[in-house]
């Protein structure tokens, strides 16, 4: 299994009952925390010590939650138009 790190910001810890087929309801001030809707795919995580469900953070919200915030969206659209210069210059040079 692979190396995953977890930073607890405030910790909260609620017990849940395992009802039938083997289903727990996930408790509404969790859902509205991370913002959990009907539907949404979790990720489970088995430990040494248990399972821990994690709400999957998409391409563009990790982007986002670099410091400082959108530094790596700066660099791309960097990246792009330096990208654009080198197409022009070679467009260029290959007349």
């Amino acid at each position: 299994m692979g190396t995953w790190f977890m930073s607890i910001v405030e910790e909260m810890v609620l017990k849940v009952r395992v009802g039938k087929r083997f289903t727990i309801t996930i408790p509404k001030e969790v859902r509205e925390k991370l913002g959990i809707k009907e539907g949404d795919e979790l990720d489970l995580i088995l430990t040494d010590n248990g399972i821990v469900l994690k709400k999957p953070v998409s391409l563009i919200e990790f982007i986002d939650s670099i410091k400082p915030v959108g530094s790596i969206r700066v660099f791309l659209e960097e990246r792009d138009r330096e990208e654009n210069v080198e197409v022009e210059r070679a467009e260029e040079l290959t007349k």
